[in-house]
């Protein structure tokens, strides 16, 4: 499958919605490599950062790390300086490892603003988002969270991934015109968004299917 399939898929994603699932399913159907969790990894050998560090600090703008620490005004230039240099070496590496992935072929990538990245590359953008009480029970049940605590945690979520989004890249963080396709795994679900966009990537390929 990989051969017959030149495109590049970056799934961005509401926090909740089932978009990682949606990209490892995806990649399994198109037989290539998805990298989310591996991207950690590759981060980590990148940088000499620690896999945890980057896990826990990754699509989060350097600024709201500073502030949502509790010390903002505590020996605010050094804080505001750890952080920053902390962030930047995150999102250098990562892109860097996102360039190199996006260079060997075909393959799946989730979050990270890939998708602004590799802007102008063969290329499929999509979105994946899901209604407020589809994303809390996902959450609810991953992360053994009462529904108070899920909601809390998703709007957190995804206003670092907004900013972040704002920071690196020059279109806006889940609006239709910053991606190809956006779609509701409410309303198709894990498996119908799969078959949604293979058959956009069939589209593209002016391909009547994808197998």
């Amino acid at each position: 499958m990989a051969d017959k399939m030149p495109q590049i898929v970056c799934v961005g994603r509401k926090y909740g919605s089932g978009g990682r699932e949606i990209g490892e399913h995806l990649a399994e159907r198109l037989g290539v490599p998805c990298y989310d969790k591996l991207l950690i990894k590759k981060t980590a050998a990148e940088s000499g950062l620690s896999e945890d560090f980057i896990r826990q600090e990754e699509e989060t703008p350097a600024q709201s790390r500073w502030f949502l620490s509790g010390n903002a005004f505590a020996d605010s230039a050094a804080l505001s300086e750890a952080f920053y240099s902390g962030s930047q070496m995150i999102y250098d590496a990562e892109q860097k490892v996102i360039r190199q992935l996006a260079e060997k072929g075909p393959c799946v990538i989730v979050g990270r603003c890939a998708s602004e990245l590799l802007k102008g590359s063969n290329v499929l953008s999509v979105f994946i988002y899901a209604d407020e009480q589809d994303c809390a029970a996902r959450v609810m049940q991953r992360n053994q969270l009462n529904e108070h605590e899920a909601a809390k945690r998703i709007k957190h979520v995804d206003r670092m991934r907004k900013k972040y989004f704002a920071c690196y890249a020059d279109s806006e963080w889940g609006q239709p015109e910053s991606y190809d396709l956006m779609l509701s795994s409410s309303k198709f679900g894990i498996d119908g968004c799969v078959e949604l966009i293979l058959g956009s990537l069939a589209q593209m390929k002016g391909e009547a299917s994808v197998e």
